[in-house]
């Protein structure tokens, strides 16, 4: 099938992402006529989008008004951005889809996070499972690439560019395998164990939080939500047990367990090229689950062979101070947000993926941007929203060649293709191998060897401590 044009962007939400990718989408679709649709259109955001000609549309959208908002924006050249907070998935899916749109998002949205519902059933695997559930059916429809931002996205295909670089350097053959058996069977022959997303951003922003406000270089509403759900990981074959509160869920495929205790009190060691060793939060996220289910050998429910798979971030030190202010389930004490953007002086987001074998050491796979590159690359970002900005515009490419895909996760398309397109803007892209392990003289890396503690709280920082680099 020819590749489809795209005349018309739709950005559903304009925040902090929806803002970053204004100016790539200026480089990448000069000639596309972009419509920018917010609930909260302050000065500075209709400025932004005067800058670079798109239509503003001061609206909700909701349950009741997504289809009269949204359908008189969607034709067969259109590409659908879902870039809100608890903006749903698949309703915007199925809208776009009867009207031959594109689309993409960078995160599975239920339509409320507060709407009552038990936190089961919100969780990163409730949602991904209510997906692959509504997908089946769909596969010759139009494209809608789900879950596809940084990370979860990108960092699936930095995954197998990551095993293919392993593969290499244990004297494996590294002939990209041309299906989901064959990248699992090549993980399990690597006896690849441990799959982190290890990422470390340094980026500091000095004098901030202020009492009370939580800072973040990407959304503060978004990360608030993760840090308070459970956290969950993909569960690998190698381990020996369930570790203290984890759970299967029970439904599905089992590829994941969750903790009966929010991501924000779960620590866990991680390694990165950068920073070497560091504590990080074993975050809730899509790609935890995705991941591990990728790489499964046999039928996903009945594994002879997965990987452990899970999200270690180490936000900026005035993320962590800011975390401070959140209870065990709640956020009663945050007054206020900040996205942290030019406030941010130096540092590096550094983000990849941790591949651990049990015959072969680790590998680290990822990026190095830091701020100022990130700044003379594209104007209104941080390392992280470039990191994130640029990762959909590379999908969005892979979308237009591939436009009768259905509904489509990261792991799933083509890694040499999309990082192509990528790299430029998450370069110095750089690969570390290293004999790191979480425990020395440990070897198993069973979950249990990286898990720091069952319920600390957030480390409380100084203004002096947030000030360094």
């Amino acid at each position: 099938m020819s590749s489809k044009r795209i005349e018309h962007i739709v950005i559903v939400g304009f925040g902090c992402i929806g803002q970053a990718i204004l100016p790539l989408l200026a480089q990448a679709h000069p000639e596309a006529a972009v419509t920018v649709v917010d609930r909260a259109m302050d000065a500075h955001r209709l400025a932004l989008a005067r800058q670079y000609r798109a239509t503003q549309l001061h609206a909700t959208v909701a349950p009741d008004n997504f289809a009269r908002v949204l359908s008189p924006l969607l034709g067969a050249q259109t590409c659908l951005l879902n870039l809100a907070p608890a903006v749903c998935s698949r309703d915007l899916i199925a809208l776009a889809q009867a009207h031959h749109a594109l689309y993409l998002d960078s995160g599975i949205e239920p339509w409320d996070y507060e709407d009552g519902a038990p936190s089961s059933h919100l969780s990163n695997y409730a949602l991904r499972s209510e997906m692959l559930a509504f997908a089946r059916g769909r596969e010759r429809m139009s494209t809608a690439l789900v879950a596809h931002g940084a990370n979860p996205g990108l960092v699936s295909l930095l995954a197998k560019a990551a095993l293919l670089k392993l593969a290499r350097h244990a004297g494996a053959p590294d002939t990209p395998p041309q299906d989901q058996a064959g990248w699992a069977r090549l993980a399990r022959r690597l006896d690849v164990r441990v799959i982190q997303v290890a990422e470390h951003d340094s980026q500091c922003a000095p004098g901030y939080p202020a009492h009370g406000e939580f800072a973040n270089t990407w959304s503060a509403d978004g990360f608030i939500t993760e840090c308070l759900q459970d956290a969950e990981l993909g569960w690998g074959s190698h381990e020996p047990a369930l570790p203290a509160g984890g759970r299967r869920h029970g439904y599905g495929s089992d590829a994941a367990i969750v903790l009966d205790r929010p991501g924000h009190r779960t620590r866990v060691r991680s390694w990165s090229a950068l920073h070497g060793p560091f504590d990080a939060y074993l975050i809730t996220h899509n790609e935890s689950i995705s991941i591990a289910e990728y790489f499964s050998c046999a039928t996903p429910c009945e594994p002879h062979y997965r990987p452990t798979a899970y999200y270690a971030y180490r936000p900026t030190r005035a993320t962590m101070a800011s975390m401070q202010w959140l209870g065990e389930r709640d956020a009663s004490r945050i007054a206020s947000h900040r996205i942290l953007k030019d406030e941010i002086v130096d540092g590096v987001d550094e983000l990849g993926v941790l591949l651990m074998s049990g015959r072969h050491g680790a590998v680290w796979h990822g990026s190095q941007l830091d701020i100022h590159r990130a700044r003379a690359l594209a104007p209104h970002n941080s390392a992280t929203s470039l990191q994130v900005a640029s990762s959909i515009v590379a999908a969005m490419r892979w979308a237009q060649a591939n436009p009768a895909r259905g509904v489509t996760e990261s792991d799933a398309m083509d890694h040499h293709v999309v990082l192509e397109h990528a790299a430029g803007w998450w370069a110095p892209l750089v690969t570390r191998f290293t004999d790191w392990t979480p425990r020395p003289g440990r070897r198993s890396l069973a979950f249990d060897e990286f898990l720091i503690t069952a319920s600390a709280p957030a480390p409380t920082l100084s203004a002096a401590e947030i000030a360094l680099p």
